[in-house]
């Protein structure tokens, strides 16, 4: 199957499933008519028919249920959930049962949402009339960390451990809200768990007018108390939409290039290119002979915005993007050929040839940062640079798949609105793999969450000390 048909525009990173942030000028009938919709209850014969509904898309689009879940797990949590409908649900304690799905699902791309409506996070504050104030990074214990102001403003707690929200122990709030994220592993969730945060906290505790919080910085603690905040996080979540807000270059010293592709998912790929031929004209020019390339922010998007402007610039010999894939025929997609319900393994004979006589391709030492949140086409990219020796991968753990799953479909689920994302096909590493196998970088080094600085540096003096061997 050829790679670039596979992968191509359908390869969209869903992991946050929040859409650019707005702001409300006016809000207040929009409110109303929000909270009447959430105030909206379903009877236990329509949530019982959005469960079916839920399986039926499942197994329609899903091309390997045991690729990433316990198809037995499965059907136990089904069952379950099935028993509990009893009584009349709203939209979002509906969503609170039907989430406990999305850890079994063990996939970045695949979960179940509240509805659509509820995913511009600044409209979601605006209508709940506050969110948490602090932007916060989510360990897998539950340990939560200062980043920012909700919002992104700078706070001189950036860094500290939030030990206690309203009188309860934080890591055990975390801990219920990591039972409804989905993503690859606990760390993938917990990952995915902090730009949404105020989501998640508000939809299972509800949104008080203030926070009183007790941190930990420096071992001393601190209690304070702050105002539900009226801004929406922006950390870790795609706020930007122009190319600057994305991509940048900077040369670190006499020798050292950082080029920073924060994601392959922007509208306006010509502008990439423009973007990374005046990088690597730069580059060119300064006489750089080792380059830090950083995709810990990038959630994905497209192959070919890496495929045709940045690859150009780096390979030295011939490659593919994946060794081989597995997909379900769907029928918007159906062929004579290729009926609906129909899975197809298949080999990726495509190979992409290096342009050795591009001017401007980098010949010197090659290091990509792998993170928090580098996932769907950005995984792909790292494995074709690791596979092929283009790079070495630098981070602090191994936390996604390789083999990635990818063409997510949407669905709505009939009654309840709930919002529904499933992959199509899934695709092996070059040198393939099996399912379990997680991307790890071939120089395991700290990366601070609060400092994202300290790593480029901390990579920087590696490159320096191995050039003098």
């Amino acid at each position: 199957m050829p790679a670039k048909n596979l992968f191509a525009s359908s390869l969209l990173c869903c992991v946050c499933l929040l859409p650019l942030s707005s702001t409300a000028n006016d809000v207040q009938p929009e409110r109303d008519s929000q909270s009447a919709v959430q105030a909206l209850k379903f009877t236990p014969a329509q949530l019982k028919a959005d469960l079916q509904s839920l399986r039926a898309h499942i197994d329609a689009i899903h091309p390997d249920i045991s690729h990433s879940a316990s198809p037995a797990q499965l059907e136990q949590a089904y069952a379950e959930i099935a028993a509990s409908l009893t009584e009349a649900l709203t939209a979002k304690e509906f969503w609170l049962r039907m989430a406990r799905l999305n850890p079994l699902f063990n996939d970045g791309h695949w979960s179940v949402n509240l509805p659509e409506t509820e995913h511009d996070l600044q409209k979601f504050i605006d209508n709940i009339g506050g969110g948490f104030p602090f932007e916060v990074h989510v360990k897998p214990d539950g340990e939560l960390t200062v980043l920012a102001l909700a919002g992104g403003g700078a706070t001189a707690w950036r860094g500290a451990r939030i030990e206690a929200i309203n009188g309860v122990v934080a890591p055990l709030l975390s801990r219920q809200l990591l039972a409804l994220r989905h993503g690859d592993t606990p760390m993938n969730r917990a990952n995915l768990l902090g730009p949404s945060f105020q989501l998640y906290y508000a939809s299972l505790f509800g949104s008080p007018a203030e926070f009183t919080l007790r941190l930990k910085q420096n071992d001393k603690l601190t209690e304070l108390t702050l105002p539900a905040s009226k801004q929406a996080a922006r950390l870790g979540r795609d706020t930007g939409k122009e190319i600057a807000d994305f991509f940048s270059y900077q040369a670190l010293d006499a020798q050292t290039a950082y080029l920073k592709l924060g994601s392959f998912s922007l509208p306006d790929e010509p502008a990439v290119g423009v973007f990374t031929k005046q990088a690597f004209t730069q580059m060119k020019a300064s006489g750089a002979t080792r380059l830090i390339i950083d995709v810990r922010e990038n959630r994905g998007g497209n192959d070919s915005v890496w495929l045709e402007h940045v690859m150009p610039y780096l390979a030295d010999q011939p490659f593919r993007a994946g060794s081989h894939s597995k997909k379900k025929v769907i029928a918007s997609r159906a062929t004579p050929a290729e009926p609906a319900g129909q899975v197809i393994d298949g080999q990726i004979n495509t190979w992409h040839q290096p342009q050795l006589a591009n001017p401007l391709r980098f010949k010197g030492k090659v290091v990509l940062l792998i993170g928090r949140r580098t996932y769907s086409s950005a995984v792909q990219f790292a494995n074709v640079m690791q596979d092929f020796g283009f790079a070495t991968l630098a981070g602090e753990a191994a936390y996604v798949r390789s083999r990635s799953t990818g063409g997510i479909q949407y669905v709505t689920l009939p009654h309840s609105k709930l919002f529904i994302v499933i992959p199509r096909f899934w695709v092996a590493r070059p040198q393939g793999g099996f399912s379990e196998q997680l991307l790890s970088p071939d120089w395991l080094m700290q990366d601070d969450v609060s400092a994202p600085d300290s790593l480029v540096q901390a990579v920087v003096r590696r490159m320096q000390q191995q050039s003098k061997l």
